[in-house]
């Protein structure tokens, strides 16, 4: 799916938002040199995290030239911050058991399982 496409389906993300998250995050990536040299190199003139976003729209496109490990790397990494931005705000949720609410029972058990 395509940051547009994901952007518009998940109201608690905005563009600026995750650009905002992907330069915070950008330090943890920065050590794989040729994954940073060839971003730089396929999105001259663009800003670093504005060249993941792309990356990422044309990995789903089928029209990146990057390595099979290097669309991975993009993929998870433009994914984790999608997910950092996600938990940040402020929704409070951990993603734990003790978190999901109990189902209400609507009386009628007798169908369960079958």
């Amino acid at each position: 799916m395509k940051i547009k496409d994901i952007i518009y389906n998940t109201p608690e993300i905005t563009e600026e938002k995750l650009l905002e998250f992907i330069n915070l995050s950008i330090p943890m990536i920065k050590r794989n040199n040729s994954l940073m040299n060839r971003i730089i190199y396929l999105h001259r003139g663009k800003d670093l995290a504005q060249a993941f976003l792309d990356e990422y729209d044309a990995i789903q496109d089928k029209k990146s030239y990057l390595t099979k490990q290097q669309r991975d790397i993009v993929t998870g990494f433009v994914g984790l911050c999608m997910i950092k931005m996600v938990k940040a705000d402020g929704s409070g949720s951990k993603d734990t058991v003790g978190n999901i609410p109990e189902i209400e029972n609507s009386g009628n058990d007798s169908n369960i399982g079958e």
